[in-house]
């Protein structure tokens, strides 16, 4: 037996508190990215605080003579000193520098780049087995000479064969912030009339 089904109208809401708020559901997924704006005005270039110096040795390659000394250097002892020209003497053109037992060699550089480092290099060989040398930098100041780079070779650890030039090379402290110039110096010592053949001195910042 069906009862038939009669519609009641709902009542108004009546009055009453707000009931706390349920837990918050799960983030979304992220949206796509927005593109990209413009991108601004490249800024002006920086300077270097040591730019590069280049070549600051003069005659380095000891390619040119004023009497026995190479023209740019000086030396207090130019007896010792000679041109050197003969098949496998030579590590680069068409001279090298041989330096006899006590003989120096000299050149001052002016101006430099104070609280900068500096790269020196050459190259060299002896003429027999029982050369030495003592390369150095010297710093200049107001308050005197500042030891920056120092290359020592003992008699016997240079190489003295045929064409076998040895590459030296170091890298300088920083120039003191005073320095006016540098200056580089070369000591050989020989035994029984052989000598040191120098080729190719370099100096400079990088």
């Amino acid at each position: 037996m069906q009862f038939p089904i009669i519609n009641v109208p709902t009542g108004p809401t009546g009055p009453g508190p707000t009931g706390p708020t349920g837990p918050t559901g799960p983030t979304g997924p992220t949206g796509p990215t927005g593109p990209t704006g413009p991108t601004g005005p490249t800024g002006p270039a920086g300077m270097s605080a040591c730019p590069s110096s280049g070549e600051l040795v003069v005659n380095g390659g000891m390619e040119e003579f004023t009497g026995t000394v190479p023209t740019g250097w000086t030396s207090s002892t130019p007896t010792l000193i000679s041109q050197a020209t003969a098949q496998g003497r030579v590590h680069t053109g068409l001279s090298a520098v041989s330096l006899e037992n006590g003989a120096t060699l000299t050149q001052t550089i002016t101006p430099i780049n104070p609280e900068c480092f500096y790269e020196f290099s050459f190259f060299a060989k002896g003429e027999g087995s029982q050369v030495g040398f003592v390369a150095t930098v010297y710093f200049l100041t107001p308050g005197g000479d500042v030891l920056g780079a120092m290359i020592t070779a003992r008699e016997q650890d240079v190489p003295d064969s045929n064409r076998n030039f040895s590459y030296y090379r170091a890298l300088t402290s920083a120039a003191p912030n005073d320095a006016t110039g540098v200056r580089i110096d070369f000591t050989v010592t020989a035994q029984g009339g052989q000598s040191l053949d120098l080729d190719n001195v370099s100096f400079g910042s990088q």
